[in-house]
């Protein structure tokens, strides 16, 4: 079985057991849930966005060597230059920074495919050449610098994304089941039943979208072009869903 296909049945085995879920607890657990995920989602941005930066220190001495050597692939082959079976670039003359400053047009290319040479998904890549090539307009800094940097600064916010994510709605999710109750409306059983298998949907559409969302990252893996053309995950891949409100 590829793995697509599994991922697919894993989007379609979530959606399925979040109905479930939702049709035992009803209407207002579901619409707390809902909450509960939404509040998540707020305060792991937040919290991303305030602390993930301090970590890029750590993280820069790691990334630096590695994002520069692609940067400098990209460059050269940009440019036109092959590598020999050594991996060296016989042909080459000038150095790196004269090469890139010979043609700054080449700039927005050199950025876009240094990013998915890691093998990012097109407009994550995009995002993240736009905002080095903001960087590098400054004219202090170095296209190279600038790439290194945003790179550090993504990996940093989105593992603090996820990371507060999934605190937060594990603490959420405890304190709101603590007193073990089950609020249903009365008298309405099968609104009860039905309105909390919608949400449930609701809430496996969320959770979906998250786990698909992360396919960005994963184009060494599943490339995106794989992805696209591939059932439910194509789906979520498409609408996105998330995308206008996760913003790195």
């Amino acid at each position: 079985m590829e793995l697509t296909q599994i991922i697919n049945i894993v989007l379609i085995a979530v959606l399925a057991i979040c109905v479930w879920i939702g049709f035992k607890k009803g209407i207002i657990m579901g619409i707390i849930q809902v909450l509960v995920i939404i509040l998540s989602l707020y305060g792991a941005q937040l919290l991303s966005d305030t602390f993930s930066y301090e970590v890029i220190p750590v993280l820069r001495p790691f990334v630096s060597g590695f994002m520069e050597g692609r940067v400098r692939e990209t460059t050269y082959d940009v440019f036109g230059y092959q590598a020999n079976e050594e991996g060296e670039y016989p042909d080459v003359t000038v150095s790196l920074t004269d090469l890139m400053a010979s043609a700054p047009e080449n700039a927005d290319e050199i950025a876009l495919k240094s990013f998915q040479s890691l093998g990012l998904y097109d407009d994550l890549a995009k995002t993240l050449a736009d905002r080095a090539l903001s960087y590098a307009d400054d004219g202090t800094t170095s296209l190279m610098t600038a790439v290194v940097t945003v790179l550090c600064q993504a990996v940093t916010w989105y593992l603090g994304f996820l990371l507060a994510f999934f605190i937060l709605f594990s603490i959420l999710t405890v304190i709101v089941n603590l007193p073990n109750l089950s609020f249903r409306i009365p008298y309405v059983g099968i609104i009860n039943d039905l309105g909390g298998a919608a949400i449930g949907l609701g809430v496996g559409i969320i959770f979906c979208a998250l786990i698909v969302w992360l396919f960005q990252f994963a184009g060494l893996l599943l490339p995106e072009e794989t992805m696209r053309s591939t059932g439910v995950a194509a789906y979520f891949l498409e609408k996105n869903y998330l995308g206008g409100y996760i913003t790195f």
